[in-house]
């Protein structure tokens, strides 16, 4: 079966009909409402609750099912500020739930579990006239990444001036496009936190471990609080200093973080990034890195770099010696920024490290995975919740494609 997603704004009839002229093939259309469909929020009850199944009651349910049960997958995704729309983002980041919380090691990296034993092969069509080249190419860099971290074979789907199929192979990311600026600063910073999930954020953890003298000088702005986006949106130009505080979700922006940057308008001052991720490689954020340093340059700001943590999912596990000490160099980074007006490269690569596992780390890496010593994490939260004899379950395919 093949299956198409249209995840635009704005749905024209004429991009599907050139679709089913060129493809010989009955396709179920289904159109996504951006508006209904929610953004994901982190609460890992499709992982270590209700596993395979996502906790979120929406049109989402049935999206799930008839992804799983086709063999091939098109997402027609339209773009807003250098990237793909909020609303593709969200359904995106919502497949997650189709993975294990278990953690597999390959190319020097971490990525999830496969749940299923097969996925559907992804042709994804990006309206991408308003992208520059640039844009372009970090766009197609990041479908690529998520293809590759889902497991699907996709193909970049171009229907003019002919239909053309190209392969998202993995590629390396396209980042330190951009020297960020060191000139001091001394005015206030406004922080936008953009963690979706309601309790337990690492981020807020993060933000609240800011000495008190530093937050003297901030305004903390979470942008779970969707009601007050407008009001934010229209003060961000008269802003100096603004810094965004945030998770890793798929390789990218939390889409609920993408719709409030796509109502921003280019302005004068400094701008800003923090971000952290539960897997240990930086390397796992040099993708939204460069969109960082694009969208500085969109918005007609002085791009203040990008400072990346991984391995933060333990800040909410460890007693608080040891979280106290894991926030120490993420705290000095964020501080001097604040006072400064600028990051400190030597704080910076501490907090990169590592980049990626090479040479005798990645073998003894590979060896924990292989004794399963990495993965006790998850069993354990898992046998909590009562749901360890269900770990395995795949509820979205209840028979053989």
């Amino acid at each position: 079966m093949t299956t198409l997603f249209d995840l635009r704004v704005e749905k024209s009839q004429d991009t599907i009909t050139l679709i089913q002229t060129h493809l010989e093939a009955t396709i179920n259309i289904i159109q996504v409402d951006d508006q209904q469909l929610k953004a994901c929020t982190g609460c890992w009850d499709c992982w270590l609750k209700t596993p395979g199944l996502c906790a979120i009651n929406d049109e989402m349910q049935q999206h799930y099912q008839a992804f799983m049960r086709s063999d091939t997958v098109m997402l027609l995704i339209d773009t807003a500020q250098g990237f793909i729309h909020h609303g593709a983002k969200a359904f995106i980041d919502r497949l997650i739930a189709l993975h294990h919380p278990y953690i597999v090691f390959k190319h020097g990296e971490c990525r999830h579990k496969t749940r299923y034993k097969t996925y559907p092969k992804l042709l994804v069509h990006v309206d991408n006239s308003d992208l520059t080249a640039l844009e372009k190419d970090m766009t197609r860099t990041y479908l690529s990444r998520m293809a590759d971290h889902y497991r699907s074979k996709a193909y970049l789907m171009a229907l003019t001036p002919s239909f053309n199929l190209e392969p998202l192979k993995r590629s390396q990311p396209i980042h330190k496009t951009i020297k960020a600026s060191k000139t001091p600063s001394d005015e206030p910073w406004i922080i936008y936190t953009g963690s979706p999930r309601r309790k337990k954020s690492n981020t807020q953890v993060i933000v609240d471990a800011l000495s008190e003298d530093v937050k003297a000088n901030v305004e903390i702005r979470d942008l779970k609080n969707t009601k007050h986006f407008n009001t934010w949106q229209s003060t961000f130009k008269d802003e100096p200093n603004v810094l965004f505080v945030l998770p890793l979700y798929v390789h990218h922006v939390p889409s609920h973080v993408l719709r409030f940057i796509k109502g921003l308008k280019p302005s004068q001052g400094n701008l800003a990034f923090f971000v952290q991720s539960g897997f240990p490689e930086s390397a796992q954020s040099h993708y939204v890195e460069g969109y960082f340093e694009g969208l500085s340059q969109r918005l007609n700001r002085t791009y203040k770099g990008t400072a990346i943590k991984g391995g933060c999912e333990a800040l909410q596990h460890v007693q608080a010696s040891t979280q106290a000490n894991m926030l120490k160099p993420i705290t000095d980074t964020l501080e001097h920024l604040i006072i400064e007006g600028f990051y400190l490269d030597q704080h910076l690569n501490k907090l990169k490290t590592p980049v990626k596992f090479s040479g005798l780390v990645r073998v003894l890496v590979s060896f924990m995975f292989k004794l399963g010593i990495i993965n006790r994490f998850w069993n354990t939260l898992l046998k909590e919740n009562g749901a360890y004899a269900l770990r395995h379950a795949r509820p979205y395919l209840e028979k053989k494609r």
